[in-house]
């Protein structure tokens, strides 16, 4: 470090605060000597070292921590290099001016502190705290303490023993002394004080805002310890700034007392203001503050334009920072009406409240390319800064900071300037009829965020209610109702599909126009009428339709734009179930197959070997919180388990052999009689908890008994593998042997890359993987290292002709997870349907075969079942050929929440709450000893335990032409 202390004998600066601490002795550890919070970038932090040593902060571990907006969690700067004894060490913005840069040790680009933010110097694996500035998990709103003794807009000096209790009550004046906005030149070296004649303390106060043609005043002090402040004079650069009155200092240490008044015809800007003393000895101090008059501005103003050529999810307010979700350094007065107040829920389950401002008709800038509608944020407040509790109705001029968090345009940290009118009603609301192009939808939304918006009565539901558990966030997505799709003559077809689906609304392409007409409702204006932030929207399914306007503020979140309406009514629309429903196998003759996802069986129990299972855990490798695939309750997961088992029994008919995906790989329950009995034992007995309950109960559903089996090295990072249900009265898992060429010690799957290591055991189920080889295509994704993140579950069973029969034959089958999205990770996808090939290959010519689950793939549901017959000439009964997976999605899900695979999608992110989707192929005995491959694909999804299954899928049930093998389905929406 280059700088040296100054040993001063008096602090000869115009300073407010604390006079500086005598000499004492010399401090044990670092500690923060000066915060400078100045405009814009303009933000640093100088640790002064008086040890006698010099430290390496590396080496001792310490890290500056940033505590914003209340939080208890930080965001962390590990600090590097030596600080000398004596000298000291500056963390810097990168962007922060050149005076700051040129004492800057270390810099950073991330965004740092604001006024309300706790700043806290801390050292070593333990943390220790060494110093700290603020209080913790506490938010003041703007900024602790007054004047230029305050956090925000100000540079402190320390004149105290550091704070080592961040925890405590913060008051700056107590430990720090004042400078105005964008002081440096104290920065790059520190004083521990010295004798002398103690200079006069000044109080000027931060930054003095007022509206155009509104006056304001202020009233500045100054005190002397060992002198009588007589006089206090003030410069300004506009005549209408003036000292309206003054108050000598009656005796030594005595206060004086001035008002300055900025006069109502001040115009619009900023005018810096010193303030000078002068005690009975002639000398002179002073302190600064600025004068801003602001213009009321309109909504448009603040939201700024969308242009033809813009991205709408990525246009910003140009009074917003150029970047990041940072605040704006200037206070701006606004003119609107509250239109709404909207409630929301932290992942701590906190309340956080908000509202929307709009102008009312005739104040619009009228710019059709600007929103006249803007959300008001107050974080976990439910009044304004000064106390102001928004009433809807009310027209009012707000002063606050405008930012864009995450491409929401959103004032914060406001205030209330002034009420113009109450039980206003006269502001616009905007049909919801978003362009069926996706990219111009957004710039439509964009160009009405904040405003009021009406879903109008008659909007279909194109997919089922999703519920996001950490923050109790629901989402019902809408067409509407004037929609061509609603218009179609097959009510089955009536919801969009994904491009290119070939029943999407412009068939045949790989991208046409991204179903823009989508309409999303949200759930914050429904929490605010009830007054519960665990509100939901209604339960919807695809087909159901909403029978009465739904009006609400235009929200942006995780890069949807969702209406935050205050109401929601929806009505049963056509009935899934009347879409080719499932028949029963004749058992006597048939052996019932069919695949089903779960969607997330997570149970209600902490696993004690897994960080990323259950509400508040900390996280797994890659797997970050908040966990909305986790139930939020017991009563949440065993009303699952209930629609799975209602499902599984009535919906397909309990088949006998059921390829399962997406169940929690947790072991550490065994089923005793017709309970499960669960310990702290890892591994308990091989199979997974929530399919042994799952199992348990349908068969207290008076379905049959089922066994549940998996090979536990098959899960992904959070824990969701694949696996098998099956019939105990008519199968059995066959025994694994060590010479067999699948379930082996040496199984022989031709593959162009190494299996991994867990191919060699021998066990019955059994994955199969292998290392992703080096040439793949990831230009559209990919997925972890290997083939699969979620290996193929291989099980070979052992069969009854009929129940009870002793006539058995084997029927292989093979549980597949395929990576996400047919449009993404393509070629990761290819490698996986090759990888499953070489898995048939090796099980070997003449067995029968069953190859499904989720491929994540999207055949149209008019498409009939491709059957052929194999072309070896040993062949001589047909098979069923693989059909995909048949749930038509709709277009991209533009949320993006945690970092994590499991997540992929905010991205792959599964709520709570399943989707459900049935298909299940019956294949007969064959009349003679096929020789041939008989393979099949069969794809189930779970019903929410908020909502009845569903089936938005268009077309007849696909029939497969054979005498042998006929096929069932209904299709439904599965979560993204």
């Amino acid at each position: 470090m280059r700088r040296r202390l100054c040993a001063l004998v008096a602090i000869t600066v115009a300073s407010v605060g604390l006079a500086p601490a005598a000499a004492s002795a010399a401090p044990t550890d670092l500690f923060i000597s000066e915060y400078i919070e100045g405009s814009s970038n303009n933000k640093a932090i100088e640790i002064f070292n008086g040890t006698g040593a010099a430290i390496d902060l590396a080496a001792a571990g310490y890290q500056l921590r940033m505590y914003f907006n209340g939080a208890t969690t930080s965001t962390n700067f590990a600090l590097t290099g030596t600080v000398a004894d004596g000298e000291v060490f500056v963390f810097a913005h990168s962007s922060a001016s050149a005076a700051i840069l040129a004492q800057a040790d270390q810099t950073t680009g991330s965004g740092l502190f604001n006024g309300d933010d706790a700043v806290v110097l801390v050292k070593g694996a333990a943390a220790e705290v060494v110093d700290a500035i603020g209080q913790v998990g506490a938010d003041p709103g703007t900024e602790w303490g007054t004047g230029l003794t305050s956090t925000a807009d100000n540079t402190l000096r320390r004149v105290t023993a550091p704070d080592t209790d961040p925890s405590d009550a913060f008051d700056p004046a107590t430990q720090w002394e004042g400078f105005a906005t964008d002081t440096f030149d104290g920065l790059g070296t520190h004083s521990t004080g010295g004798g002398g004649d103690a200079p006069a303390s000044l109080s000027c106060g931060s930054t003095l805002t007022t509206s155009l043609g509104v006056a304001a005043t202020r009233e500045v002090t100054a005190t002397d310890v060992d002198d009588t402040i007589v006089e206090l004079a003030v410069t300004a650069p506009h005549a209408a700034i003036t000292r309206t009155s003054f108050t000598p200092a009656t005796a030594t240490g005595g206060t004086a007392t001035a008002v300055v008044t900025a006069g109502a015809d001040l115009p619009a800007g900023t005018y810096p203001v010193t303030v000078t003393s002068t005690d009975t000895d002639g000398t002179t101090a002073t302190c600064g503050f600025t004068v801003q008059v602001t213009t009321v501005l309109s909504i448009g103003e603040v939201q700024g334009q969308t242009a033809d050529a813009e991205d709408g999810k990525l246009d910003r307010s140009p009074l917003a920072p150029a970047s990041g979700n940072g605040t704006s350094s200037t206070l701006y007065d606004v003119r609107g009406v509250i239109t709404q107040r909207t409630l929301a829920r932290t992942s701590a389950g906190a309340n956080q409240y908000g509202f929307f401002l709009q102008s009312r008709a005739g104040t619009e800038d009228g710019d059709p390319l600007t929103s006249d509608g803007l959300f008001v944020f107050m974080n976990t407040f439910s009044s304004l800064i000064g106390g102001y509790e928004p009433v809807v109705g009310d027209e009012v001029v707000l002063r606050g900071r405008v930012s864009e968090f995450f491409n929401l345009t959103q004032l914060s940290s406001a205030s209330l300037v002034r009420v113009l009118a109450t039980g206003v009603t006269d502001v616009a609301v905007t049909d919801a009829r978003p362009p069926l192009d996706l990219t111009a939808a957004d710039r439509f939304w964009e160009r009405h965020e904040g405003e009021q918006i009406r879903v109008r009565a008659g909007s279909g539901v194109v997919s089922g209610r999703d519920v996001f558990a950490s923050t109790a966030d629901s989402e019902v997505w809408l067409v509407d109702k004037d929609s061509a799709l609603l218009d179609r003559g097959n009510q089955f077809g009536r919801r969009v599909f994904r491009d290119a689906h070939p029943s999407d609304n412009v068939p045949g392409q790989t991208f046409d126009d991204g179903n823009g007409e989508r309409i999303m409702l949200g759930s914050m204006g429904v929490k605010w009428a009830a007054q519960d932030n665990t509100t939901l929207l209604p339960p919807a399914h695809t087909f159901d339709k909403l029978t009465a306007d739904a009006v609400g503020g235009l929200y942006f979140s995780f890069e949807k734009f969702g209406v935050q309406a205050v109401s929601a009514s929806i009505a049963s629309g056509t009935s899934p179930a009347n879409n080719a429903p499932p028949s029963a196998a004749s058992r006597d003759r048939e052996f019932a197959v069919a695949t089903y996802n779960v969607e997330n069986l997570y149970d209600f129990r902490d696993d004690p070997f897994d960080g990323c299972d259950f509400l508040g855990n900390s996280g797994c490798p890659g797997v970050s919180p908040p966990f909305d695939y986790v139930p939020l309750s017991e009563e949440e997961y065993q009303a699952q388990l209930g629609n799975l088992a209602d499902q599984i029994v009535k919906d397909l008919h309990s088949p006998d052999l059921i390829l399962v995906q997406e169940a929690e790989d947790q072991d550490i329950c065994s089923v005793s009689g017709t309970s499960l009995v669960c310990g702290t034992v890892d591994n308990a007995d091989g199979a997974p908890d929530t399919l042994q309950e799952l199992a348990l109960r349908i068969r207290s559903a008076r379905g049959p008994a089922y066994a549940a089996a998996y090979d536990r090295d098959g899960a992904d990072d959070r824990g969701i593998t694949a696996a098998f249900l099956y019939r105990t009265d008519r199968v059995s898992l066959a025994p694994a042997a060590a010479n067999d060429p699948v379930l082996g010690s040496a199984p022989t799957v031709s593959y162009r890359a190494p299996g991994l290591a867990y191919n060699t055991e021998v066990q019955n189920p059994k994955v199969l993987n292998a290392d992703l080889p080096a040439d793949v295509d990831t230009s559209t994704g990919v997925d972890g290292s290997d083939v699969f993140t979620r290996a193929p579950q291989v099980g070979k069973f052992t069969v009854a002709a009929a129940p009870g029969s002793s006539d058995k034959f084997t029927v292989w089958a093979v549980s597949n997870h395929y990576s996400s999205t047919p449009d993404g990770r393509i070629g990761q996808r290819r490698e996986q349907a090759a990888y499953g090939a070489a898995i048939v290959t090796a099980i070997g010519a003449g067995a029968r075969v069953v190859y499904g689950g989720d491929l994540n793939v999207f055949p149209a549901p008019t498409t009939r079942c491709s059957l052929s017959r194999t072309s070896s000439p040993r062949s001589t009964t047909p098979g069923c050929t693989t059909c995909g997976r048949t749930s038509p999605r709709t277009s991209p899900s533009r949320r993006t929440r945690t970092s994590s695979r499991a997540r992929r999608r905010r991205s792959t992110t599964s709520s709570s709450a399943p989707r459900s989707a049935l298909t299940s192929c019956r294949c007969g005995r064959p009349t003679s000893t096929p020789t041939g491959r008989q393979t099949t694909t069969a794809t189930a999804r779970a019903a929410p335990a908020t909502t009845t299954r569903r089936s938005p899928a268009s077309g007849p049930s696909p029939r497969c032409p054979s005498p042998t093998c006929r096929w069932w389905r209904a299709t439904g929406v599965r979560r993204r």
